[in-house]
Parts: structure tokens; sequence; C-alpha cells
């Protein structure tokens, strides 16, 4: 092996720029909006067909909660990190009780099919997921604001 092929490893092609790497990044996104649609119709459908109006009501709430979390994550990741206005708080917010509604939501939905010891384990660990997420957006962030 040359030591002209060893030494190349740190170069970057002319015809490769910053930007498409970008853009090929932006793709993913919008395969995961693409994906929740196509399940969302799916489980509609099916739920439709088996006169499963709750499931219907459960899965519309979380296809548009997530549309609505990806915008407060949106909104959170533009201010800046020592941000401490009522709009950050509102977003957080936001974030906390839409994030634990969806959580508790499928907590309750597969409650159906499982048994006790099972029902409250997914019930800890959403009540868990619950409180890191409180910690995080308001006592910690709190912590590092001030301090």
């Amino acid at each position: 092996m040359s030591t002209s092929r060893c030494n190349n490893h740190n170069t970057v092609p002319p015809s490769r720029n910053v930007d498409s790497k970008d853009n090929g990044l932006k793709f993913f996104p919008c395969f995961a909006f693409l994906n929740l649609t196509i399940s969302s119709v799916g489980t509609i459908y099916r739920a439709y067909t088996h006169n499963d109006i709750p499931m219907i009501a459960f899965i519309v709430f979380v296809y548009f909660a997530y549309f609505w979390l990806d915008h407060c994550f949106t909104a959170i990741n533009k201010l800046p990190p020592s941000d401490n206005s009522s709009k950050k708080k509102r977003l957080q917010f936001t974030v906390w009780i839409l994030s634990t509604a969806i959580l508790f939501g499928f907590a309750c939905e597969f409650a159906t099919f499982l048994n006790l010891p099972a029902t409250l384990s997914i019930s800890g660990i959403s009540l868990a997921i619950s409180f890191c997420l409180f910690y995080s957006y308001f006592i910690h962030d709190n912590q590092t604001n001030t301090g």
C-alpha cells in the first residue's frame, strides 16, 4: 500500500459539500411522518371495521399530538439554552403533558391485553418516564439556568 493512499483518508472529495449531507438528513423526518400517517390510517381502518371508537379517538389524538410535540421541540431548540421566558415554560409544560398523555394512553390501551403484573409494570414505566420528563424540564432546567 502506498503512503499517498494512507494519507488521503482525511480529504473530502470536491464533489461533496456540507449541504448535500444536510439535505440527506432532511429525508428522515419526512419518512417518520409518512410512516406515522400510513400506520395511523391502517390502525384507524382496523378499529373502524371492529367498531372500536375509543381506539380511533386515541390514534387520532396520538397522530396530532406527535405533530404538536415536533413543533414544540423545534421551538424549544430554537430558543437559547439560558432563556427562562414564559414561552419556554409553556412549551416545556406542553411537551410534558402531551408526552405523559401519550404514554398513559398506550398503557391503558395495552392494559386490556395484559395480566395485572404486566399492566402495573407498564403503568410504572409510564409514571417513571413522566417523572423523568418533569425533572428534566422543570427542576434540572431551573438549576442549570440559575446556577
